[in-house]
C-alpha cells in the first residue's frame, strides 16, 4: 500500500481484517490471495494508543521468500542438529569404546595371555581395568579372581602331587629297604616270604613248573672266632656273589645268616645238572686259589629239589627236600663236624 492511495475491502471478503479492527485483538489468522505481488499472506495486528484502537497494522509477505527462508531455516537447522548429532555419537563411540570396548578387549587378550603362559601376574594388569563401578570393571574384577584363584588351586595341586610322588617314592624306598638284604644287597627272607606267597597261589592255578636251590655257607663260624664277623662278612659277600652269577636268570635270597635260596624256573630249572656242576666246580678251583686270603676260599654246600604235583601241596615241601639235600651235600663235604 501507499500512502495516501485508498483501498476499498468488503467486509464479507476481508472478514479477519475487519474482525481485528472491529474487536481490537489479534485473531491469530492470516488472509491469502493473489495480487500484483504474488501469493501473499496478510497479518493484523490492532494499533493501540493510550488504551484507544486507533487502528490496525498490516502486513504483507511473499509466500515465496518465506518459503526460502523457511527452507534455508530449516537446512541451517538440520545441518546443525545432525553436526550435533554426529558429534554426539562420536563422543558416545568414544566414551563407550573407551569404557568397554578396549577393556573388553584388553580382557579378551589377557585371558588368551593367561591359558597360554599360565602367569598369574597378569591378573594385575586384569585389576587396572576394575577400577569403575560398571558391568565391565566387574567382569574384570571377577576375573581377576579367578585366575588368582586358579593360580593358588593349582600351586595346591601341584604341591599336593609333589606330595604323594615323595610319598610313593619314600613307599617304595621303604618297600625295597623292607625286601632288601642289608649286607648283600640282594632281596631277603620277608621278599622270600612273599614270593613263596605267589608261588601258592600259583600252585592253585596248576602252575607246577619251578625247583629250589638251597645253599649254605661252610665254616662261617670259624672264620668269624679266626678272623673276625667283619671278614666273616667278607665270605658272606663272596658266596652271595657267586649264587648270583651262576643263576642270574632266578631270583637269589638271604634267607639266614649263611643260608641262600634260589627259585629255579626258565633255562636254570631246565640246565639244572650244569649250574650245580658249574657252583661246585667254582667253590672246588676257589679252595685251590692260594692268592685270595683264606676266608675269601668260600666253601659252600648246595642242594635242589623240584615240584612233584604228586606228592607235594606246597612251596614248604620243596623247600624242606632242598635243605635235606643241602645237608647231605655238606656230608659228603665233611663241613658238618668242621663247624
Amino acid at each position: 500500500m501507499y500512502l495516501g492511495d485508498t483501498y476499498k475491502h468488503n467486509p464479507d471478503e476481508h472478514k479477519i481484517e475487519w474482525l481485528t479492527f472491529t474487536t481490537g485483538k489479534e485473531q491469530h489468522q492470516f488472509m491469502t490471495w493473489d495480487n500484483a505481488w504474488g501469493h501473499t499472506y496478510s497479518y493484523y495486528t490492532p494499533l493501540i494508543l493510550g488504551e484507544k484502537t486507533m487502528g490496525f497494522v498490516g502486513t504483507e509477505i511473499d509466500v515465496a521468500k518465506v518459503n526460502r527462508g523457511i527452507l534455508l531455516n530449516t537446512l541451517e537447522q538440520t545441518v546443525g542438529i545432525g553436526a550435533v548429532l554426529i558429534l554426539c555419537v562420536l563422543v558416545m563411540l568414544f566414551y563407550i569404546n573407551r569404557q568397554y570396548i578396549s577393556k573388553i578387549v584388553r580382557l579378551s587378550d589377557n585371558v588368551r595371555i593367561y591359558s597360554q603362559k599360565k602367569d598369574a601376574t597378569i591378573a594385575r594388569k586384569i585389576e587396572e581395568d576394575g577400577d569403575t563401578a560398571d558391568e565391565i570393571s566387574a567382569l574384570a574384577n571377577q576375573t581377576a579372581a579367578m585366575v588368582l584363584e586358579l593360580e593358588n588351586y593349582m600351586k595346591s595341586l601341584l604341591d599336593t602331587t609333589k606330595e604323594l610322588s615323595e610319598t610313593k617314592r619314600h613307599a617304595n624306598d621303604m618297600r625295597v629297604l623292607a625286601n632288601k638284604d642289608a649286607l648283600t644287597g640282594i632281596r631277603n627272607k620277608t621278599a622270600y616270604d612273599n614270593e613263596v606267597k605267589q608261588l601258592e597261589w600259583l600252585i592253585g592255578d596248576g602252575f607246577k613248573d619251578f625247583g629250589i636251590a638251597m645253599i649254605d655257607l661252610n665254616f662261617l663260624k670259624r672264620i668269624n672266632d679266626t678272623f673276625g664277623h667283619e671278614q666273616g662278612n667278607v665270605a658272606i659277600k663272596k658266596l652271595c656273589f657267586i649264587v648270583c652269577h651262576v643263576f642270574e636268570h632266578s631270583p637269589v635270597f638271604r634267607i639266614g645268616g649263611d643260608e641262600f635260596v634260589v627259585i629255579l624256573k626258565g633255562n636254570d630249572l631246565k640246565n639244572i645238572d650244569g649250574l650245580v656242576d658249574k657252583f661246585n666246580s667254582t667253590i672246588d678251583n676257589m679252595a685251590e686259589d692260594k692268592s685270595m686270603a683264606q676266608w675269601e676260599r668260600v666253601s659252600a654246600a648246595i642242594g635242589v629239589a623240584f615240584f612233584d604235583p604228586a606228592r607235594d601241596d606246597s612251596v614248604e615241601n620243596v623247600f624242606k627236600r632242598a635243605d635235606k639235600n643241602m645237608y647231605a651235600r655238606k656230608k659228603e663235604m665233611k663241613a658238618i663236624r668242621s663247624e
